[in-house]
């Protein structure tokens, strides 16, 4: 009978070591395997967005490190959330990657049901940049500076409006419109570009864009700029003055673009692309993408660092969507 005993226990000790044995082999396995097919970087929003920017500068070079097709498709809609919910549900093994904003991951909580939970349905894999928002006016009012711009919307109650790409759009423009004591309408558009074109038109008269998505018209004169939504002035917009030193005190709003991961996804290959990701946006041709667009180097790539920013950002907006009195969705 104890013989009888001493055989099980061996034998599943044996069955344990075998079990364990096999797992490490799989893990192994895969991590060598990756990546076994053409990889897909989702933008979330239309061509044109920093997002979208940073989507087509990364494909080729990753594509030459990793050995395989990297490939960017456009799902744009519902500020992102489509997209991002895409990549959310997809199968956790590197081969779906989200290039994020942080407009994008915020908008769940404008949800009465959110589509997905930021922080639990996502692997950070890098922050890349980071850049306030660059709040333009239509050439079409005469304003120059935050300053004329709240006279001239107190003067004309009603008649201001933010054009909004939806989702996090709005409360970027609420925050604005609840700081300023505005009465301030929001109209909503399907992309940054568009918002932008209709400012340029006049359709609308505001719009909070990154930089990147609006150099053209600023520099042909049918943009102006007035403010960013930084504390401090952006190093690449010195001249630019920030909202807060323009009388909105402590108004703040960084957006943060990055890749993200299914939840699930091994750390190896998270690891794996956070090197390689980060060997091009740290490299000299990757930092002047960067800061030529009116963006911000992030100090440490980590994917850490990243999840950091992204429970950070989460805490501070559920309280701001209670200030402003969004009401969800």
């Amino acid at each position: 009978m104890t013989l009888s005993r001493s055989w099980k226990r061996a034998a599943g000790m044996l069955a344990c070591v075998a079990a364990l044995m096999t797992g490490t082999f799989s893990a192994a396995l895969a991590q060598e395997a990756f990546p076994a097919r053409p990889v897909q970087l989702l933008v979330p929003f239309p061509p044109g967005a920093s997002t979208d920017l940073l989507a087509r500068f990364l494909a080729p070079k990753l594509s030459a490190a990793l050995g395989q097709p990297v490939v960017v498709e456009n799902r744009g809609g519902a500020g992102g959330l489509i997209g991002a919910g895409v990549v959310a549900k997809a199968a956790p093994d590197g081969h779906t990657l989200l290039v994020a904003s942080s407009t994008t991951m915020q908008s769940p909580l404008l949800q009465k049901n959110p589509a997905f939970d930021t922080v639990k349905d996502f692997a950070p894999v890098i922050a890349a940049f980071q850049h306030p928002f660059l709040m333009v006016s239509s050439a079409t009012i005469p304003v120059h500076n935050i300053a004329e711009l709240i006279q001239y919307a107190k003067a004309n109650p009603g008649k201001l409006n933010a054009a909004s790409l939806g989702g996090f759009s709005d409360v970027i423009s609420m925050m604005f419109r609840h700081a300023a004591g505005l009465h301030l309408q929001i109209v909503p558009y399907r992309g940054g570009a568009e918002a932008m074109m209709g400012v340029v038109r006049g359709d609308a008269h505001i719009v909070f864009n990154p930089y990147s998505a609006m150099q053209p018209q600023i520099q042909g004169g049918q943009l102006r700029m007035m403010a960013v939504t930084s504390l401090r002035r952006s190093p690449t917009l010195p001249d630019v003055p920030t909202l807060a030193e323009s009388g909105l005190k402590d108004f703040e709003i960084i957006n943060v673009v990055g890749i993200l991961a299914p939840a699930g996804t091994p750390q190896p290959i998270v690891q794996r692309l956070n090197r390689e990701i980060a060997a091009i946006v740290s490299s000299p041709e990757g930092r002047k993408f960067i800061t030529d667009r009116g963006n911000d180097t992030i100090p440490d790539y980590s994917p850490d660092h990243y999840a950091e920013l992204l429970k950070a950002a989460d805490t501070k907006y559920r309280r701001v969507i209670d200030e402003i009195g969004f009401v969800k969705q």
